[in-house]
């Protein structure tokens, strides 16, 4: 432990395979959730003309940034989600690490695709978890969302593997079944990490 009392876990992983839910349950255990994502839209307005610019009236709704027309477009060329992500990175990492610092949950669990890649959030976690599923569950759960499969190869082709960054990892979670079965495996982390503090 380096943080004194307060525990920081970050979850990371690839579309589909659960963040969020494994996220959610440290949440109802009292762990401070922050969401790489939510703080990720919360930005779009810091440099949406930069996006207009680019990408020209397609990713703008009236004012604001369209979403789903800015995710259609940088999942399009790897060149344009470099674009996105250099912008979009230094201040989503810098807001994410403002939001740890005001924090005063004593367990703070950061809900972030890209945990791995951001060594600025990477270095302030106590306990990192790897969040894996099968291919065809992923292309599942991400079509629920209105993903396509088109649009789902194409983010995953843009994503690290899972064993390019299990060795990371302090625990892996294998999302391949029941919400019943992902929440006693994110238990036993809970309480082996409340243990080890």
């Amino acid at each position: 432990m380096q943080h004194g009392e307060r525990i920081i876990i970050g979850v990371g992983g690839n579309v589909g395979t659960g963040k969020t839910t494994v996220c959610k349950f440290f949440e109802s255990w009292g762990a401070h959730y922050i969401s790489a994502d939510e703080v990720g839209w919360k930005v779009l307005p810091e440099i949406s003309h930069a996006l207009e610019e680019k990408f020209g009236k397609t990713v703008m709704n009236e004012e604001m940034v369209d979403r789903k027309g800015l995710r259609d477009i940088v999942f399009s060329q790897r060149e344009n989600l470099e674009y996105l992500n250099k912008l979009s990175h230094p201040l989503i990492i810098q807001k994410i690490l403002q939001r740890i610092q005001e924090s005063t949950s004593e367990m703070i669990v950061i809900d972030a695709a890209l945990l791995f890649d951001w060594p600025e959030i990477f270095e302030k976690i106590d306990y990192s978890i790897l969040v894996t599923a099968a291919e065809s569950i992923k292309t599942k759960r991400s079509m629920a969302k209105g993903i396509n499969s088109d649009l789902f190869k194409k983010i995953v082709s843009f994503q690290k593997k899972d064993t390019e960054i299990s060795g990371q990892a302090n625990f892996i979670i294998k999302n391949n079944g029941t919400m019943n079965a992902l929440k006693k495996q994110c238990h036993n982390i809970y309480e082996e990490i409340k243990n080890d503090c």
